[in-house]
């Protein structure tokens, strides 16, 4: 990677990629790159977080070699927690020069190299290495990471204001585990917390309707989970839409030109 511009954006989608589960699975083909986190079963079935992004529009330059021709493809494993530390000692944003990204074999264990050309004073650049220990996926587990299928909600919006729903969301887990998200066909989206002791919800109105199959649709949803992954709008998405299959799925995907990111959450059936 060479453009600046580019490389910030990639970092910062790594970064929020690592805070969202505790192992990331890379897969790469020769088109594109995904980042996919399946997390750990909680109150809900288990979450998927599915992250695609062009090679085109990342790299200047592309070139790998998967597992055969008719298998064209690579998967890594990575632990967040790794790729966390080293982005952090980086600091990388759109000052780096180029960014490089290899498989390397450093003491018998693969390693995701990063390359990355600083300047460094006049006509001066430092190279700052760095090696992330990964494991290759093998071939027989590559359809536990399978490409999600296109959903077919009943009701598809776009979300209003990511930055004003996650202050709402952090509030309300603070009440309670779990909220009940309503949508209509009307462009309103409702999400309310229940308790014991008290009923909170949020209305906007207005939103764009993109899909429609029925009037309306509710799913229960996990607080914390959304919360987190609401935390990704630092990425300044083109538009959010959030599709809902009637008490079974939430689904968000972030849409931008080079780039998208998305998150399934299961609904929560309460006993």
């Amino acid at each position: 990677m060479v453009d600046g511009n580019c490389i910030k954006q990639f970092m910062s989608i790594l970064s929020c990629m690592t805070k969202l589960g505790k192992s990331c699975i890379l897969r790469i083909t020769t088109s594109h790159m995904y980042f996919i986190v399946r997390e750990s079963q909680t109150i809900s079935s288990s979450p998927l977080i599915w992250c695609t992004l062009e090679e085109g529009h990342f790299f200047s330059e592309f070139g790998m070699e998967g597992l055969n021709a008719a298998d064209n493809e690579i998967y890594l494993e990575f632990v967040a927690e790794n790729f966390i530390k080293t982005l952090s000692a980086l600091k990388v944003s759109s000052t780096a020069k180029s960014v490089k990204i290899k498989l390397t074999k450093k003491l018998s264990s693969p390693c995701l190299t990063f390359e990355i050309d600083l300047p460094s004073g006049s006509n001066h650049t430092r190279l700052v290495v760095h090696d992330i220990p990964v494991n290759l996926v093998p071939k027989r587990l590559w359809n536990d990471y399978a490409e999600p299928e296109v959903m077919d909600p009943d009701l598809s919006v776009f979300m209003p204001q990511l930055r004003l729903m996650k202050s709402i969301v952090e509030r309300m887990k603070n009440l309670a585990n779990m909220a009940t998200l309503h949508i209509t066909s009307e462009g309103a989206l409702i999400l309310t917390v229940e308790t014991d002791t008290v009923s909170v919800s949020s209305h906007f109105d207005g939103l764009h309707v993109e899909k429609q199959k029925e009037e309306q649709a509710s799913v229960t949803i996990e607080l914390k989970r959304l919360s987190n992954f609401l935390s990704n709008e630092q990425l300044s998405p083109q538009r959010v839409v959030c599709d809902v299959v009637q008490s079974k799925v939430m689904h968000l995907n972030f849409l931008s030109e080079s780039y998208s990111l998305q998150l399934y959450l299961p609904g929560i059936i309460e006993q």
